[in-house]
């Protein structure tokens, strides 16, 4: 059994390094000639430069020795292998399992998982098949040409994000909708894009019992209904772990795709939650996805630490904000492509890490897991970079930009990652004005803002699947380093709990004094006096 954090060498010693002045990013590049070149890594296409985190070598041994003593290769050879690492729920995370190639699948999870999941993209790429060759019809008899997805968290975030990143790198693509909100309101501005009879509605569910899915599925049934003049269940397809509950509802069975209670949410995007990316962009765009997330699975899994992206990037995440003072992670694509990119990283990374006990359910005794949030990078220059340059609060600063615009028009090539670069360098370095100058101390940049800078050739389905399992990974050896579990979410319950027991009151079904909460019932009286009038 390996030791607790706070009683492992390295961690003490790291302690000691956090308690002195950290070095200045001017001094880190003067005493080592090829900081750049230790410090930044590739894979693929893909650059990641650490070089500008105000972190010396020294750390960086220390870091490295303490992935050791709480035995990271251990846990990531249980991760790969289906032990489980899921301990509150007993389960394994299985979501590597989704895009091995099928010839690998003794060497990972087993060779039933894998034909389990092999199986699911066949029946899910027939499908696709199906729909965009027009095999596919509506109720009068005209080919399906736009997609709705109906789902909410990890059955909608991801298949969001990854139509958004990629629909303008693909010919032809089928229009895609996303509902996820309760309210109504986003279906009813779907209604105005769609036309009911050429329209297919996917339901993403992995119980099959979310409550914001099946009343919006419930409302898209009888609106289709309505429109044709009977049932349309062939207009239908169900993503789940409840076949039953799918047939219930009047999914066919040949529309019926399978998830597995070992895929969280937010880990779902590579099995068929994908299918509305795979039917409105393609299969081989898809399975593209699925091959550059593997390629990340395999450098995680295979590469020493001193070059593993994921690692270095945990323990970048370890040392910064249980002992460096950060609160946040804040993440800027500079690729309208990737504006979704930073809430898709925000569930992944706040869902995984946003915990306080250990796996044994002891207290977490160091800060653990911060605020990720992010911005398209040239929109948030002119926003809250303020705040990242020259206030008091601190954050790691995730700087994500390509590098070949060759689509882009000629005036316009090299501003992008001009600006990416320029950022990461004022961020890193700073700047000490004249303090003879107008205005000296408002013009002054305290610089050491630790700075991760990704580049990537192109955005193509390949790299963003190694972008979303770079993240992936990150977040399991950050949650490992703390001893927490990165693969549930007690958090989210008890709020949709207290939730659904307020339905009868909110709607005046129950007597207010039925609520056993005193500021509840208060904001209940004011909404059914009127709000005020």
């Amino acid at each position: 059994m390996t030791a607790p954090l706070e009683r492992c060498s390295a961690w003490q010693r790291l302690v000691a390094q956090a308690a002195a002045p950290p070095p200045t990013m001017e001094a880190l590049f003067a005493a080592e000639s090829e900081r750049f070149q230790r410090h930044s890594l590739a894979l693929d296409d893909v650059l990641v430069d650490v070089s500008r985190h105000p972190v010396a070598e020294q750390t960086w041994t220390d870091l490295f020795q303490l992935a050791s003593e709480r035995d990271l290769s251990g846990a990531i050879e249980r991760l790969f292998t289906g032990a489980i690492v899921n301990e509150s729920e007993g389960r394994a995370a299985l979501h590597t399992a989704l895009r091995e190639p099928p010839e690998l699948a003794a060497q990972g999870a087993g060779i039933e998982v894998a034909t389990a999941v092999q199986q699911q993209l066949e029946r899910m790429a027939s499908l696709v098949e199906r729909l965009r060759s027009g095999q596919l019809h509506g109720y009068d008899g005209r080919p399906l040409q736009d997609v709705v997805n109906i789902g909410i968290g990890g059955s909608e975030c991801g298949v969001t994000m990854a139509y958004e990143a990629l629909a303008a790198t693909v010919e032809q693509p089928l229009r895609l909708h996303t509902v996820a909100a309760v309210d109504g309101r986003e279906l009813s501005a779907v209604w105005q894009q769609i036309d009911p009879a050429t329209t297919l509605f996917v339901v993403a569910s992995k119980s099959f019992t979310t409550q914001e899915t099946l009343t919006n599925a419930r409302t898209a049934w009888q609106w289709l209904e309505q429109a044709a003049g009977r049932p349309v269940p062939e207009q239908f397809v169900g993503v789940s772990a409840d076949e039953q509950a799918m047939a219930d509802f009047g999914i066919p069975e040949a529309q019926r795709l399978q998830i597995w209670d070992w895929v969280g949410g937010r880990y779902s995007l590579p099995s068929a939650v994908g299918f509305p990316v795979a039917a409105t962009l393609g299969m081989a765009p898809f399975c593209e996805l699925l091959r550059g997330m593997h390629a990340m699975d395999r450098h995680f899994r295979e590469s020493p630490w001193a070059n593993n992206i994921p690692v270095r990037l945990g323990l970048l995440g370890l040392w910064e904000f249980s002992l460096g003072g950060a609160c946040g992670h804040a993440v800027l694509p500079y690729h309208p492509g990737l504006r979704r990119f930073p809430a898709y990283l925000q569930q992944l990374d706040m869902e995984s890490l946003g915990k306080s006990v250990t796996q044994s359910g002891e207290a977490v005794t160091v800060p653990s897991g911060a605020i990720l949030w992010g911005e398209v990078g040239g929109n948030a220059q002119h926003s809250f970079f303020q705040w990242l340059h020259q206030g008091t609060g601190r954050v790691i600063v995730e700087l994500l930009a390509p590098v070949d615009e060759a689509e882009c028009p000629e005036a316009h090539r090299g501003l992008t990652l001009a600006n990416a670069l320029g950022q990461a360098e004022a961020l890193a370095r700073g700047q000490r004005p004249d303090p003879a100058a107008p205005a000296a101390a408002h013009r002054h940049y305290t610089g050491n803002r630790p700075v991760t800078l990704v580049l990537f050739r192109r955005l193509d389905p390949y790299t963003l699947g190694q972008l979303i399992a770079l993240h992936e990974h990150r977040v399991f050896v950050q949650a490992h380093l703390w001893g927490i579990n990165p693969f549930d979410q007690w958090g989210v319950e008890l709020g949709k709990q207290l939730a659904k027991g307020l339905v009868p009151l909110v709607r005046g079904e129950a007597a207010l004094d039925t609520s056993s909460d005193p500021a509840t019932r208060g904001v209940l009286t004011w909404v059914r006096a009127g709000m005020g009038e």
